[in-house]
């Protein structure tokens, strides 16, 4: 069951990395949820790099659940005690009014102002 449900997540990430149009279903669901599924890359400054995603409390701190971790090409379905690597790109769902804070928290440089 557990496979089932990490496999379903690798597609819907292959969606969103890809920038594929879903399938109208698809499409209509996500939608009407209230939830989001949000594509970040990890950058150098980010205070994720090098904790676990159990010490980086991403959930915690933004109420996203990272679903699949995109490192060197390959997709990584993460444990909690998976390390956070600068240049990783994280698929993640949660509520959408997390989606900006796992950005800022992802690649805080980003939106700092100069």
């Amino acid at each position: 069951m557990t496979e089932n449900i990490a496999d379903a997540a690798a597609q819907i990430a292959e969606v969103v990395l890809r920038g594929i149009e879903p399938h109208p279903v698809l499409a209509l669901a996500i939608e009407e949820a209230e939830e989001t599924v949000a594509r970040v890359q990890v950058s150098e400054e980010s205070p994720l790099v090098g904790k676990t995603l159990r010490e980086a409390q991403v959930h915690e701190e933004t109420g996203m659940w990272v679903l699949v971790v995109r490192r060197g090409g390959k997709w990584v379905r993460p444990s909690p005690d998976l390390k956070i690597n600068a240049g990783d790109v994280l698929i993640a769902s949660g509520y959408a009014e997390g989606e900006e804070d796992l950005k800022k928290l992802a690649s805080p440089g980003f939106f700092s102002s100069a």
